[in-house]
């Protein structure tokens, strides 16, 4: 695993962080602006009857809660990247992949809930690219210890 982040895995897993921090900013800290609420309320096509400055009143702190979790899950790619300069190979190789994983997933979500198809494609990509790029070579590092 020592090679494994070679300079465009990197770059991948710097972009899957700037996204989740990206996220928790729109989330947790801009979801009462209303460029950023009807932006959304509109991709997330909600059926309620409600305007949109309403329905964001109702959403918000499920938002933030939501910006919370996007917030976490880049510390843990930014401390499994800090752990790799480290030497900790294992802990900051399983920390980045569950990052990646985790973005992934949360995009197919995305793309399958809602038309927001552009964010759940930013969201996906990167993460998904660099966890294809990763785990193969981790299993392979964790099946010989």
């Amino acid at each position: 695993m020592k090679n494994a982040l070679n300079n465009v895995t990197k770059i991948l897993v710097f972009l899957t962080i700037a996204v989740h921090l990206m996220f928790f900013l729109i989330e947790a800290i801009f979801w009462m602006q209303p460029e950023v609420y009807n932006r959304l309320l509109y991709f997330i096509e909600n059926p309620v009857a409600l305007d949109y400055p309403l329905q964001a009143l109702v959403l918000k702190k499920l938002f933030i809660n939501q910006g919370f979790y996007n917030l976490f899950l880049a510390i843990a790619g930014l401390n499994g990247l800090q752990l790799l300069k480290k030497g900790k190979y294992e802990t900051g190789s399983a920390l980045i992949l569950f990052l990646c994983f985790s973005a992934t997933v949360a995009g197919i979500v995305l793309a399958c809930s809602t038309k927001a198809y552009i964010l759940a494609f930013f969201q996906t990509m990167p993460g998904a690219t660099a966890f294809a790029r990763l785990y193969p070579l981790y299993r392979n590092e964790m099946s010989k210890s």
